[in-house]
């Protein structure tokens, strides 16, 4: 969505009690017509929010979260028809969202669907994949391989989020592995369409350019803790994603049950042993409940300690 167009609500969300946050946002973003934009301020990355929008208004809101650096984050909530398709899906893709009206449409008239069971490859690390991918429903998890075998995960991407940039702009093989987290629809654009439509348009140039802005600062943010923080904290991060904005040990959000330990260990950089000991440790401290190996409930409160580093040291 244009960053230039108003917000119809505005809220701070730092200074919002967990027990209650998740309430008030629902009910800011219930009050907005339809088209109307909710711009919520946040402190920290709201991956939590975003499944728990997912969850509560499956198809009705287009997300864009801004890292402005410095904690603070800016995210933009449109709340839009469920059953949106063509132009107006197009629309509603943060790189898209302030080009011509002319360039949506031609856009449009070359867009084609894909679907993927759960676990299917949409794409390989290296593959020429000559699209521009759009995640219409579900979710898709972004890896890397390495030599001796090791898979690290470097994110998840779900509606309205693009899938090969890299590989559309530069020409490229695909910089990571694609796989359907969940039964996903993609949309596909033509890589050449997507080129011929940036030499075209400078606001779609300029919307691509803040979508890689965005990803390099969550490459950097990806790299310092891969530098800095200790197993423990990292896996601790990335169950946050998960963890519902409430007091006390609550479900976690949907598919953190589906989680391996062998999968956040991939998210986390480390391997299985070291994720399966942090688990153990969060359990012991009361931030998580696990069942056979696998987080079923989680203690925000707790949880984002160990995140930052003030409840335990290292494992």
């Amino acid at each position: 969505m244009p960053i230039s167009r108003p917000a119809a609500l505005t809220l701070d969300a730092r200074s919002l009690q967990p027990a209650t946050r998740t309430a008030i946002i629902l009910e800011a973003f219930d009050k907005l017509s339809m088209g109307a934009i909710l711009e919520i301020n946040e402190e920290t990355d709201p991956r939590a929010l975003r499944n728990e929008m997912a969850q509560a208004r499956p198809g009705r809101f287009s997300w864009d979260a801004r890292n402005l650096g410095s904690n603070r984050w800016t995210v933009r909530l449109e709340r839009i028809d469920e059953n949106a398709a063509g132009e107006t899906l197009l629309q509603h893709v943060p790189p898209f969202a302030s080009a011509k009206a002319s360039t949506i449409k031609e856009l449009a008239g070359q867009m084609s669907e894909r679907s993927y069971k759960q676990g299917d490859t949409i794409f390989d690390e290296g593959e020429i994949w000559p699209y521009l991918g759009i995640v219409k429903t579900g979710k898709v998890i972004l890896t890397l391989l390495s030599a001796d075998g090791k898979t690290h995960t470097l994110g998840e991407r779900l509606t309205h989020d693009t899938l090969n940039d890299s590989g559309t702009f530069d020409g490229g093989g695909a910089t990571t592995r694609a796989e359907a987290l969940t039964d996903t629809t993609i949309v596909t654009l033509p890589s050449e369409a997507v080129l011929h439509g940036n030499r075209n348009d400078s606001e779609l140039a300029l919307g691509f350019l803040q979508n890689a802005s965005q990803a390099r600062r969550r490459s950097i943010d990806t790299i310092a803790d891969l530098a800095f923080a200790h197993v423990l904290q990292r896996v601790a991060k990335f169950l946050l994603g998960y963890a519902p904005a409430s007091v006390g040990m609550a479900k976690g959000l949907p598919g953190v049950e589906n989680l391996s330990q062998a999968q956040i260990a991939a998210a986390a950089g480390t391997v299985r042993d070291m994720a399966a000991r942090a688990l153990l440790r969060l359990k012991n401290a009361g931030a998580v409940e696990l069942d056979r190996g696998r987080v079923r409930a989680i203690d925000r409160a707790r949880l984002e300690a160990f995140a930052a580093n003030v409840q335990a040291p290292p494992v």
